[in-house]
């Protein structure tokens, strides 16, 4: 990858884009109840358990990773970490879960906000370090940021997609069974 040109202006607008994170974990707590949330897609993941790996990664990927690049002088490989995909156990496999998704909504909201603090903190300079990729490639900590946000961004539209889906779904069944009664009963 070449070295990204950024300007503030780019920084702000990836803040913001952070911060669309907290917006929609926020609106979710009022609709995701009303969901199947733990019914799972054919081949992929539930809407709590995206949820969950978005916290996921947020939490024992990226944010350990940035704290260490500026905790340490050294350029920060990426091969050192094991991939947050790699690390983390869908709730199929914890028969204890109980699957408090307004839990995991509320870790969501809680670790970004500490997130969103660190990188408030970071001069611009910071945002220019490197460190080397999966690939071996040298990258900015905005590349790097960017990616998780946008990884981010993506998990939050498959989520939202569901939500409308399942939404849909119910509302239709409302409709059939509305039309059945009626005709059932003239």
């Amino acid at each position: 990858m070449t070295k990204q040109e950024f300007n503030q202006s780019d920084i702000q607008a990836l803040f913001d884009d952070a911060e669309y994170l907290v917006d929609e974990a926020e609106a979710l707590k009022y609709v995701i109840d009303s969901v199947p949330y733990d019914e799972v897609p054919p081949g992929d993941y539930n809407i709590y358990d995206k949820l969950r790996l978005i916290d996921h990664a947020q939490h024992h990927y990226f944010r350990p990773i940035t704290e260490k690049m500026f905790s340490e002088t050294r350029r920060i490989a990426l091969s050192e970490y094991n991939h947050f995909r790699d690390t983390f156990e869908d709730s199929s496999r914890d028969e204890d879960d109980d699957k408090n998704v307004q839990k995991v909504l509320n870790k969501l909201i809680k670790h970004r906000a500490a997130l969103l603090t660190i990188f408030k903190k970071l001069a611009r300079i910071d945002w220019e370090k490197n460190l080397r990729d999966e690939k071996g490639r040298d990258i900015t900590f905005y590349d790097f940021a960017a990616t998780m946000i946008e990884n981010e961004r993506k998990l939050l539209k498959e989520i939202a997609d569901l939500v409308l889906i399942f939404q849909n779904e119910q509302m239709h069944q409302r409709e059939i069974n509305k039309r059945a009664i009626t005709r059932n009963n003239p």
